[in-house]
């Protein structure tokens, strides 16, 4: 009878078992170190790696809010709903963070804390990073110390020596990774800070399933759950964690995928349990136009894009100059575009699979690469941004694992210069990083970098929009148009400044193409607000109408909330006579603004017009109670007293209105006939 279940797993997961070597010896299985004393080299790397963050990153901390920064943060209402945290954990679908609960309710506790004071979200950004950083460490670190071969280390030394060495490893690796300009992307763009947390998520995921094999198992088995789970309400690309740590545990602590498996079943099933934390934040939405397979890009074209972009991605990895923070929506490319980027990528991808034959940490860390990379770079389409350098957070641990391995196997019998090239990398590193800082100290000068690196229809867009936050909205037009052509949020930029010209027929245009275009994106509803603003200034007010009920329609939440809106709103039903909806409108907006004159008369001439002179009184009163030396106020009040049969009070308001306006032949007839009435009633 074939061995039981439990006895094969009892035998395939001792760690101290021969394993045959290539020449047919035994080779000693890798034991996890426990509790391996090391807290005098323990204190310094952290210290290095908290110190070398800030001093890199100090000259970014008053960087502006640039990009989606405004609709992620400076435009974003639901991280001002504390009382409503329904509304901070799902906001609208259209912003950055929707579908990403954790980041929102970051950003709502940086707006409690600070409102819209930048240097506390750019400190947590830099904090967030740092904790990554000091991840990448500790989990290199472990890492290390489990190699006791060649294949990483460069070496054949005894577990010992490995250990003294780990922190060196540890060090150098999250030093240069830290310090790379590719990151600045993640740390100064304040809204990419769903990659920062997924990442940290991710990285403590991992370290905590390596520790549960050293340590207090069920301790560090739910912190890796929790961590996977958490990371999952980041963002999407945390779907990958749960298949990286049963990778990892093959690559460095068990002889196969079966043994692994028999070891840490329960922890693998937990993990992938996760996914259903994000099976219920996908279900719930979130930028289903922007994402996905229903985004209007193909996922051949896409997946074309990505041989060129990725190629580009590991470019920037080795000689990070040109960064942009904006490439753009994919480009409609054929198969004899990128075949050479391709078949480079196919290459390298059939290299890690052979890796892991023979050298199956080195496969790890490759692999490593491509599946971080996946969500967003292989066959789901992102329809708004081909590639974007924070994508490359993540998958640039492994190459500089890679490169550092390589460093200590190029000079490995000539440990200072060892040293000497991780410091010279180090400075060059943080050196450009914080170049790379200064350009995004102005939004201008970013989308500057981006026009003169990258122009497309987008770049041009961006530029516009910085340049008109920046008072400079004349430079800003010129910029516009020729992102129309490639960019349909243009044109609603385009119609935002045609309409504050007071060029009002070619913004109608503008928003109307805009409209037509993309119907469903989050500015649609504010384009149909300020479409309806135009045909109202043309008095075309049953149009107008239509466009501020669809506008409602689509961001009910916002509108109904905006005081402005409601009243004008309000004002286009009055103006077409549409009374019943208009005294609605004009209620909720008096309940915002209880004191506008304006508004109290219009709601009581409402009322009038449906023959609800009770309620019309009310208002009027209400318009004399907050302006008493208005004489249309007087004369409107003293004309629905009189009409209710008021005639004495009725000719009081009217004597009023007459003395501050005895020009106005309408209140000195109603003042007649006030009196008239009142004398009437005083003979019967």
């Amino acid at each position: 009878m074939a061995p039981s279940l439990t006895r094969r797993c009892a035998r395939g997961a001792a760690r101290i078992s021969p394993m045959p070597s290539a020449r047919g010896k035994a080779k000693p299985r890798l034991s996890v170190p426990r509790g391996h004393d090391d807290s005098a080299s323990s204190i310094w790397p952290p210290i290095v790696l908290i110190v070398s963050g800030l001093l890199a990153y100090s000259n970014g901390l008053s960087g502006p809010f640039v990009l989606d920064d405004l609709i992620s943060i400076v435009d974003n209402e639901s991280i001002r709903q504390w009382t409503h945290l329904g509304s901070v954990f799902f906001p609208e679908r259209e912003l950055p963070s929707a579908g990403r609960p954790l980041v929102n309710l970051s950003f709502a506790v940086n707006y409690a804390l600070g409102g819209l004071n930048v240097v506390g979200y750019h400190l947590v950004n830099l904090s967030l990073h740092v904790m990554c950083a000091l991840l990448v460490f500790g989990l290199v670190r472990r890492t290390f110390q489990l190699s006791s071969d060649r294949a990483l280390t460069g070496t054949s030394s005894s577990s010992t020596v490995l250990a003294q060495r780990a922190t060196c490893f540890g060090l150098a690796t999250a030093l240069l990774w830290e310090l790379h300009p590719l990151n600045t992307e993640a740390v100064d763009y304040l809204t990419q800070r769903t990659e920062l947390m997924m990442a940290g998520c991710y990285l403590l995921t991992l370290y905590a399933a390596v520790r549960a094999e050293s340590s207090d198992r069920s301790l560090w088995q739910a912190v890796a759950v929790m961590s996977c789970a958490a990371g999952m309400l980041c963002k999407e690309s945390m779907a990958t964690a749960p298949i990286m740590v049963v990778l990892f545990d093959r690559a460095f602590l068990y002889r196969s995928f079966r043994t692994a498996l028999c070891k840490r079943g329960k922890l693998y099933v937990s993990l992938a349990g996760t996914w259903l934390v994000l099976v219920f934040v996908l279900w719930s939405g979130p930028r289903i136009h922007s994402a996905g397979f229903s985004s209007g890009v193909s996922v051949w074209t896409y997946l074309l894009n990505q041989a060129i972009v990725i190629a580009h991605y590991l470019r920037l990895a080795v000689w990070p100059r040109g960064l942009v923070a904006i490439y753009g929506p994919p480009l409609n490319l054929t198969l004899g575009d990128v075949w050479p980027y391709g078949a480079l990528i196919a290459l390298l991808a059939l290299l890690t699979v052979a890796t892991w034959t023979r050298a199956p940490k080195i496969g790890f860390l490759a692999t490593w690469v491509f599946v971080t990379l996946a969500p967003t770079s292989s066959i789901i389409p992102i329809a708004t941004e081909v590639g974007a350098e924070r994508r490359m957070y993540l998958p640039l641990v492994g190459l500089v694992v890679l490169f550092v391995a390589a460093i200590s196997t190029g000079t490995s019998r000539v440990p200072r210069l060892r040293s000497f090239v991780v410091v010279l990398l180090a400075a060059a590193l943080a050196a450009g990083t914080v170049v790379r800082n200064t350009e995004y100290a102005s939004g201008v000068r970013l989308a500057e970098t981006v026009v003169a690196r990258r122009p497309t229809s987008v770049s041009h867009h961006a530029l516009a929009v910085a340049l008109i936050d920046a008072g400079r909205a004349g430079e800003a037009e010129d910029h516009l148009r020729q992102a129309l052509a490639g960019d349909p949020r243009a044109r609603y930029t385009l119609g935002l400044e045609l309409f504050k010209q007071a060029k009002f027929e070619e913004a109608i245009h503008e928003l109307q193409a805009f409209i037509q275009a993309e119907p469903l994106l989050f500015e649609a509803a504010s384009a149909r607000e300020v479409l309806g603003r135009a045909l109202a200034q043309q008095q075309r007010w049953p149009e107008a109408v239509q466009q501020y009920r669809l506008a409602f329609a689509m961001d009910p939440s916002r509108l109904a909330n905006h005081a402005e809106i409601q009243g004008l709103f309000a004002e286009a039903l009055y103006r077409q006579q549409a009374f019943p909806e208009a005294v609605q409108r004009y209620r909720e907006y008096l309940d915002m603004r209880p004191d506008d004159v304006v508004a109290l008369t219009r709601l009581g001439i409402a009322l009038i017009a449906l023959k609800r002179a009770d309620e019309a009184v009310v208002a009027f009163r209400r318009a004399v109670e907050v302006d008493p030396e208005r004489g249309e106020s007087q004369r409107n009040l003293a004309m629905a007293l009189l009409d209710q049969g008021h005639a004495a009070e009725a000719a009081d308001h009217a004597r009023r209105a007459v003395a501050l306006r005895p020009n106005d032949l309408e209140a000195i007839d109603l003042l007649k006939s006030a009196l008239a009435a009142s004398k009437g009633s005083a003979i019967h």
